[in-house]
């Protein structure tokens, strides 16, 4: 049986003079066959007689991890006082992020947690261009998309585009500047919970301003959500779900089709009727009586 052997990774470093030195003299010994051969030896008997430092290492690493989670809870949990206090023990905490590329900043604008979001933009929290477009920072979102004009058309860790968490938190200026740098105002969402468009966001977060500022630059009226929930949902689907009237008037006025039907088979209103909008529900259903449109299959359903 042959015999296993251990996993290896290629490391670039740097040497100083005195650790080339000990690296030749290994191979021209005869000890190692080659420089990389030699350093990684090197390297090997380090590690084996620094047992103490390595453990100092982990526990700092361990604390760290421990801080950064507890950073996070608190900003979920909207305890400003104790995200206050972390930031005093660590600075850095301001930047913390998960392991799956959730930060504090992005948690706090997802939790809706206005003042500990102001704390950790106060504090210098570093946005990356979601986090910038999530909390409305133009400037920052200018700097990023002009060093990389494809960012603007890029998913984050969580699926969400720049133009989407812009329109869904409501920061109209930064969803202008995004569409004129080239935003596809119908570049659809990864997150598989809703992977929707833009103008969904914007219905949801009950920001019409966006909704009209996104209709005006072509956004689709009638393009549907596809994820695990709200399924075949239109904008006037979603509108519906949220009883967002004054969303309903500019969808129909660029198109919008109140008889489309959801993946449930229902129309917008006979959605907002089993919702109890009744307002809503009976506003779209006299336009539909008017004739508006005649299409009233969503795509795949059967014919009974």
């Amino acid at each position: 049986m042959s015999k296993k052997t251990k996993k290896t990774t290629v490391l670039s470093v740097r040497l100083d003079e005195t650790t080339l030195a000990a690296v030749d003299l290994l191979v021209h010994a005869g000890i190692a066959q080659s420089r990389s051969e030699a350093a990684s030896q090197l390297i090997t008997i380090g590690v084996q007689h620094s047992e103490a430092l390595l453990l100092k290492a982990k526990a700092l690493e361990e604390n760290v991890r421990r801080l950064r989670h507890e950073m996070l809870d608190a900003v979920k949990s909207k305890s400003l006082d104790k995200v206050k206090q972390l930031l005093a023990m660590d600075a850095t905490l301001k930047n913390a992020a998960a392991e799956n590329g959730q930060t504090a900043i992005l948690t706090a604008a997802y939790s809706r947690a206005s003042d500990i979001q102001e704390l950790l933009l106060h504090s210098g929290a570093e946005l990356n261009l979601f986090e910038a477009a999530a909390v409305g920072q133009t400037a920052r979102v200018r700097e990023l998309s002009e060093a990389d004009a494809g960012l603007v058309n890029s998913h984050s860790f969580d699926g969400y585009t720049p133009l989407g968490l812009a329109a869904h938190f409501g920061h109209e200026e930064t969803a202008a500047y995004l569409i004129d740098a080239g935003a596809d105002t119908d570049l659809r969402s990864r997150d598989g919970k809703l992977n929707n468009m833009p103008l969904h966001a914007s219905i949801a977060g009950n920001h019409p301003a966006l909704t009209r500022l996104l209709l005006a630059n072509g956004a689709d009226p009638n393009a549907r959500c596809e994820g695990e929930v709200r399924r075949g949902f239109t904008p006037l689907h979603v509108a519906a779900h949220f009883n967002r009237l004054e969303a309903a008037d500019p969808l129909l006025a660029h198109g919008a089709d109140p008889l489309l039907r959801n993946d449930d088979a229902l129309t917008a209103a006979e959605y907002a009727l089993a919702k109890g909008h009744t307002e809503f529900a009976e506003r779209l259903s006299s336009l539909a009586r008017s004739g508006q449109s005649a299409e009233t299959q969503p795509p795949g359903a059967k014919n009974s």
